[in-house]
């Protein structure tokens, strides 16, 4: 770990606003463990969305988590500006000494504005530049120029605050519920699985053109199978993902390997599920990143999202793009409603050769 800098500004109590997806949740934790260093006996608070709170629900490092419910929208404009008032009076009565913006929602603009906060940081960007988002916060921090791992943009607004932290000495940090471990095992047992080590394959992600052929996934799993490895397969509480577990399933030439808990785990269960996994095969998306957290080794599929920004942080998982046998377009150009699936090129027996290496590597 780096040396400790002794600074003016020393807060006691910061809140971490991160309003945005599962995995942009978790990649904050990084800046997080900073926070704790730098700054010892500090109280972090986070304010996130409700449906990303098992990213943080057991991380000992976050005293308390504040929720906004996107559900809010749908009740009436009165109802919801009642939800937000309240909530930015509970905030304000906390007398937070910072506050950090993570994103570019204008509701950390107002937040800044309100909580009567000693500092605020968030980040200068182009197109945020005008007076009302600049006279919001007290300092704008300037993300590091050039590709860069989304943990490090994060950790890079402390740069505000003087410091300079090494983001190779802060690690993901994802805590796994015990509870939610024995409902796992459980729900895992009642597919007739007998305690041996298994290989857990998560194929879906929220958007399509992240995720891979469904018979290429079926062919990989046959492979696998027919060398002896068990397989777990996961999947959201989603009819898409639903669908596409059950189109991999009819696919398979041989089940009884193949253990399917798709739409049976909540977030919290998924983490003890990878924790436990002797490996993880996945693609783009939350579940690559708890991987990650829980150091579970791996390969992970990408397409044409910017790998350099959403590769798996310091993690023993090998990465295969899409990119290195087919032209995708520019990942600012895709439309994300798309039914592409853009990783279809990748070879069944690049990601089956990829498997094997990486496990005899960790073996």
């Amino acid at each position: 770990m780096p040396a400790k800098e002794t600074l003016p500004f020393t807060p006691k109590r910061v809140l971490v606003c991160k309003l945005l997806q599962h995995g942009d949740v978790l990649l904050t934790t990084p800046l997080i463990r900073a926070l704790h260093h730098y700054y010892p006996g500090v109280e972090v608070d986070a304010l996130i969305y409700r449906e990303t709170e098992d990213m943080l629900r057991y991380n000992p490092q976050v005293s308390r988590r504040w929720i906004i419910d996107r559900n809010w929208k749908k009740q009436g404009l009165r109802t919801q500006i009642g939800h937000e008032l309240r909530l930015w009076r509970m905030l304000r009565d906390q007398r937070y000494d910072l506050f950090i913006h993570l994103t570019k929602i204008w509701r950390g603009a107002i937040l800044a504005r309100v909580m009567g906060v000693t500092r605020s940081i968030a980040f200068e960007m182009s197109h945020r530049n005008n007076i009302l988002w600049r006279s919001s916060f007290t300092d704008l921090a300037r993300p590091p120029k050039g590709p860069c791992q989304n943990a490090v943009v994060q950790l890079s607004t402390l740069t505000a605050l003087g410091l300079t932290p090494n983001a190779e000495d802060f690690p993901l940090l994802l805590s796994v519920d015990e509870t939610a471990r024995t409902v796992f095992l459980d729900a895992l047992r009642g597919t007739g699985w007998q305690g041996e080590p298994y290989l857990l394959i998560h194929p879906g992600a929220r958007q399509l053109f992240k995720c891979w052929e469904d018979a290429s996934f079926a062919a990989l799993i046959d492979a696998l199978t027919m060398r002896g490895y068990t397989i777990v397969l996961t999947g959201a509480r989603d009819a898409r993902e639903a669908q596409m577990a059950s189109n991999i399933l009819a696919l398979l030439k041989d089940k009884t390997r193949v253990h399917s808990l798709v739409g049976q785990l909540s977030l919290a269960e998924l983490a003890a599920a990878i924790g436990e996994a002797r490996f993880f095969i996945g693609v783009d998306s939350a579940p690559m990143h708890m991987a990650a957290a829980l150091q579970t080794p791996g390969v992970v599929l990408f397409g044409p999202t910017d790998v350099h920004q959403w590769s798996p942080w310091q993690a023993p998982i090998t990465v295969l793009k899409a990119s290195d046998w087919t032209t995708l377009p520019h990942f600012n150009s895709i439309d994300t409603a798309t039914t592409s699936r853009y990783m279809a090129a990748i070879p069944v027996e690049a990601v089956l050769d990829a498997v094997l290496a990486r496990m005899k590597e960790q073996s």
